[in-house]
């Protein structure tokens, strides 16, 4: 079989920078380990267009033009598919309900789409001030209904996806989870008390500064905790500045570290060492991070948003608290500090709660998948 995927991949020497671009390579070099021809092709601003071997993996890089909603994606749309003929795929496998997938279902190859987020309730969500900003997601939004109209099979990571995307009655969905990476299947927990890990970018939706307040509370109580925050700080530098700002009017900006975008070597060992790990969003879907953080046997403490509760379950693996509430985050964050047997609990319900992440299972899943859009 000859596959084909859309979607971000890291670039050599570069580490992962977010879910989406964790699961395209994980499940890429999956494939190809199974013995299936596997092709990416991904697409990032700037740059030359090139063509590149990730050990089994071809990668068609192509560049972004500036502005390319004004344009409506097309001339990036036209990369896409001119890398699809030269690969001759059987199959597409677009990730995201953006340009990609609409690229994917503007070729003759048959098509399945992975939606990862949902673009409505983010734009709703987004903090957007500015008229450009809104415009953009506005386009987005827009863009997604089209996708999600035009195609036939759909890949849910999460039940959420098929409660937010109801109203698309003709889509065949297939319920298949995020993949994890082995290699944080594989960690030796040696966890500090007080040691909290937000695998995140440093943007609104990820709520970051809400955790910076709620973690200045319980700081107050807990002189012995630190907050470690792992994820990109360039694509927002405002909101990355009032974040710091936070932490430095409370005291704690040497408590609060950002740490930027980690390898996986670099993320094994801070899982390993963390005593929770907490997301703080204002929207999510099904976050690569809570299974990272699960097959690690990390506990999180993350916000009732999206499909977050189909993933964290109450006093089982972690916490919930509702979002946008600091207080209620601060009255977790030090509840987790002052009960070590709960948290031992937790750990344990977590690397039970992460084998349904196993690459191999979703590998099985992922394969089953195509060969029915093929039939």
């Amino acid at each position: 079989m000859r596959v084909l995927i859309f979607g971000p991949y890291p670039a050599p020497g570069q580490p992962i920078s977010g879910g989406v671009m964790a699961v395209v390579h994980t499940l890429a070099q999956g494939l190809a380990q199974r013995n299936v021809t596997v092709g990416v092709v991904t697409a990032a601003a700037g740059g030359e267009d090139r063509d590149e071997e990730d050990g089994r993996v071809r990668v068609y890089r192509r560049g972004i033009p500036r502005l390319p909603r004004t344009r409506r994606h097309r001339t990036i749309r036209g990369k896409l598919l001119e890398a699809a003929h030269h690969f001759r795929p059987a199959i597409i496998h677009a990730h995201g309900t953006g340009y990609y997938a609409a690229a994917a279902l503007d070729g003759l190859w048959p098509v399945v789409i992975t939606a990862h987020g949902v673009v409505y309730e983010e734009a709703r969500r987004s903090q957007a001030r500015g008229l450009k900003e809104r415009l953009a997601w506005r386009y987005d939004a827009r863009l997604e209904s089209d996708v999600l109209k035009r195609a036939r099979f759909a890949i849910a990571i999460n039940p959420y996806i098929r409660q937010a995307f109801a109203e698309y009655e003709h889509l065949h969905w297939f319920h298949i989870p995020n993949p994890v990476d082995d290699a944080f299947f594989g960690i030796a927990r040696t966890p500090e008390p007080g040691r909290f890990f937000t695998p995140a970018r440093v943007i609104p939706r990820k709520g970051v500064d809400i955790l910076i307040q709620a973690f200045a509370a319980a700081a107050d109580r807990f002189p012995q905790a630190q907050l470690r925050i792992a994820g990109e700080t360039a694509s927002m530098p405002d909101f990355v500045r009032q974040c710091r700002a936070l932490a430095a009017k409370s005291g704690i900006a040497d408590r609060v570290h950002f740490l930027g975008n980690l390898d996986r070597d670099a993320l094994v060992e801070e899982y390993g060492r963390a005593w929770v790990t907490v997301l703080a969003s204002r929207q999510e879907t099904a976050p690569v991070a809570i299974g990272e953080a699960f097959a690690a046997g990390c506990p999180v403490i993350a916000t009732r948003v999206g499909g977050v509760p189909w993933m964290v379950h109450q006093g089982v693996n972690g916490l919930l608290v509702h979002p946008e509430d600091d207080e209620a985050l601060a009255h977790a964050l030090m509840h987790a500090l002052s009960a070590g047997d709960e948290v031992d609990a937790w750990s344990r319900n977590a690397r039970t709660a992460a084998q349904s992440y196993r690459l191999e299972a979703i590998l099985d899943a992922t394969l089953a998948a195509y060969r029915r859009v093929l039939s």
